[in-house]
């Protein structure tokens, strides 16, 4: 079965997928992957990410100049610290603390670009509105991850391996369109009234919106991926730092949630 999560489709994962199968039962063996376990490791470093967004949302909010900096720092954070935990997946619960940081930054530098200096921050309706659809943003993220939790849990959410190939083709495919986007206007329409390649992640309008909602409902089947990963890990017996991996891959989730889900909701605002 493959994940959405890199270092679940690493040989590592592999390899001791395979010894904690020998070992036997999962239940019997305290050392080894749990639910509950990565369930508190995943609110220990929501409370991180949301602790450094609070703490830095008024440094963006009167330094416009750092913010894009700062994203472009926490995203090869992010990167680096997937990269270690590919490759030393033991110790990954001092990597992931520091990433969730550093994720908490990026929250709150992504949610100041939106509200107060992306093209749809002029139509949000003042900062009273803004703060409101962040809080808005932030609780339909949590609404959408625990339905979707109830319905993985439930059995009723279940995805075949067509479907997990597709939801990884399309996140791929997703994400290179915003790099590609991104670069090739950096490059080709400097300074430009419009872009060379639209950028649809901020653009309002019905093919904006809808744009947004598939996103939004792309990111949400991705908490399934991570379940089901999390659900695999546990019954083939990983290793205990495991559960710090599948933490990991939720707050990366999430995170996008929340972030796509506050573009649709502006976009929606400024519509």
């Amino acid at each position: 079965m493959r994940t959405a999560n890199p270092v679940f489709n690493n040989g590592t994962y592999t390899q001791a997928s395979g010894i904690g199968s020998m070992l036997g039962s999962v239940a019997a063996r305290p050392a080894t992957m749990t639910v509950q376990g990565t369930a508190w490791k995943t609110l220990y470093l929501l409370l991180i990410t949301a602790a450094s967004a609070a703490a830095s949302w008024g440094m963006y909010k009167n330094n416009p100049g750092i913010i894009f900096p700062t994203m472009i720092g926490s995203l090869v954070g992010g990167l680096v610290a997937g990269f270690i935990m590919m490759k030393k997946p033991k110790i990954a619960g001092f990597v992931v603390p520091i990433f969730a940081f550093s994720e908490g930054l990026f929250v709150a530098a992504f949610s100041a670009a939106i509200v107060y200096y992306s093209p749809l921050a002029s139509k949000i309706g003042g900062e009273p509105a803004a703060y409101a659809m962040m809080g808005q943003a932030a609780g339909l993220t949590i609404a959408i991850a625990a339905a979707m939790l109830v319905g993985y849990a439930s059995g009723v959410l279940r995805l075949s391996n067509f479907m997990v190939k597709m939801i990884i083709v399309m996140t791929a495919g997703v994400g290179i369109y915003y790099v590609g986007a991104f670069l090739i206007n950096m490059v080709f329409a400097s300074g430009a009234n419009e872009p060379v390649v639209p950028q649809l992640g901020w653009q309002s309008g019905p093919i904006g919106i809808g744009f947004s909602v598939f996103v939004v409902a792309l990111a949400s089947l991705n908490l399934l991926l991570d379940f089901q990963s999390i659900d695999q890990g546990v019954q083939r017996g990983l290793p205990k730092h495991y559960e710090w991996i599948g933490a990991f891959g939720l707050l990366t989730t999430l995170v996008w949630l929340y972030i796509e889900m506050l573009r649709l909701l502006a976009k929606l605002r400024s519509d």
